[in-house]
């Protein structure tokens, strides 16, 4: 289940990073808002469940036996979690509030790649270990 769920996170995350954001860029200013406060709703639905259910397998697996991947794989997942908290999400808030803004969406993409690394990272270290 675990390996699912890695999986499952690291393919939204280069879809997220080579289509969706990049998308953002070809919307039409007018409506922009609408259309994004839509996306990150409906997107939420998706992303949500499988982070908490990420955090709750990864705890587990700690809790159960520390080993050097079970921690590489949390540091990513913290890494990962904290770069959505203190970039992804106040982007996203501007984008509903203000409106399409290119400056905005240039660091979401920009910083999206810590992400993108940080959860491609856990997917690799399940598969090794």
């Amino acid at each position: 289940m675990t390996l699912a769920i890695d999986a499952a996170m690291a393919v939204l995350i280069w879809l997220v990073q080579l289509v969706i954001y990049p998308s953002f860029r070809t919307q039409e200013q007018d409506g922009f808002r609408r259309w994004h406060r839509g996306y990150t709703r409906t997107i939420g639905f998706i992303v949500v469940p499988l982070i908490a259910v990420q955090v709750l397998l990864h705890g587990k697996a700690i809790w159960a036996s520390v080993t050097t991947i079970s921690i590489a794989q949390a540091v990513c997942i913290a890494i990962a979690l904290v770069v959505t908290v203190t970039l992804s999400v106040p982007c996203h808030h501007s984008l509903s509030s203000r409106g399409k803004d290119s400056g905005v969406i240039e660091r979401l993409i920009a910083t999206n790649w810590l992400r993108t690394a940080a959860w491609t990272g856990v997917l690799v270290l399940s598969l090794v270990g």
